[in-house]
């Protein structure tokens, strides 16, 4: 995990008293290796209880194990090359336009990994596979991926529903049932018309499973399963774009672990349709 990063990522959702260490890590990161939580709390002007719930916050079992994971981030610092989040001028030239989104699309994508939780995967798709229906919801760049994520479920025969009109996405989960689940696709977490929709569906009893930026959202509250995604935000929508590869990056993930879930029969159908659809291709 890139500690730093996900500090970064969360600082907007903390506590005062939170923000507070955050920014302290950030900035000093190299003398907190050398420190006791007892020297810590005396220069951050907080408490020795208040860095160990913090370091829990973020995943760690305690103080030391925090610790270590940014002694970990210094020696990568150390040792290879920085990459820069750059963002996009109107000064930059093809080249350097090119250089970086690929950059911005693969930092996006190693720091949606060191993020992602193996058992909350597992735990979602064991969901979907068990599902009657699956509901996607998403609206703007988060319904393409959605509409993607729907398009890899068809071609393996599982039911879904999606609507690009959002009061049609009301109505479909408005229709929604136990047996049935609900994604949601939201970088922010705070989409209204997507937030509406999966709490709807939450009332009809379905299994609600969301996919948003790492940190509190109201989306990711009412979920009872989240799966994060982190980037740094850029100027000119790149931060956007990258936030979409992000997003594109996890469907793929699930989707795979579906195949294998289901490995016996999936292939066949996957060949199917394949066949179906190259018959459409001129000649």
């Amino acid at each position: 995990m890139d500690i730093l990063n996900v500090i970064e990522n969360l600082k907007p959702t903390l506590s005062l008293n939170d923000k507070k260490l955050a920014d302290y890590v950030i900035n000093n990161r190299l003398e907190i290796c050398e420190m006791t939580v007892q020297q810590f709390a005396s220069v951050s002007d907080t408490s020795p209880a208040a860095i160990i719930r913090f370091s829990k916050k973020l995943g760690y079992s305690g103080f030391k194990e925090f610790q270590m994971a940014i002694a970990k981030n210094l020696s990568k610092e150390l040792n290879q090359e920085k990459e820069i989040y750059e963002q996009i001028t109107t000064n930059d030239s093809t080249e350097k336009i090119i250089s970086k989104v690929i950059n911005a699309h693969i930092n996006a994508v190693k720091n949606t990994e060191s993020i992602i939780k193996s058992e909350i995967i597992d735990e979602a798709v064991d969901a979907i596979n068990n599902a009657d229906t699956i509901h996607l919801f998403g609206v703007g760049g988060s319904y393409i991926v959605a509409l993607d994520f729907q398009y890899k479920l068809v071609r393996i025969n599982m039911k879904t529903s999606l609507h690009s009109d959002y009061h049609l996405q009301l109505v479909s989960a408005s229709y929604i049932n136990k047996n049935d689940i609900a994604i949601a696709i939201s970088n922010s977490g705070k989409t209204k018309e997507t937030f509406n929709s999966l709490k709807l569906a939450k009332e009809r009893g379905a299994k609600t499973i969301s996919i948003t930026h790492v940190g509190k959202n109201p989306i990711a509250d009412i979920s009872d399963i989240n799966i994060n995604t982190i980037h740094i935000e850029q100027g000119f929508r790149i931060g956007a774009i990258s936030s979409r590869i992000s997003q594109l990056t996890l469907i793929d993930i699930i989707f795979m672990s579906l195949i294998k879930k289901n490995y016996d029969h999936i292939p066949k159908q996957i060949i199917e349709t394949g066949s179906i659809i190259s018959g459409l291709k001129l000649k």
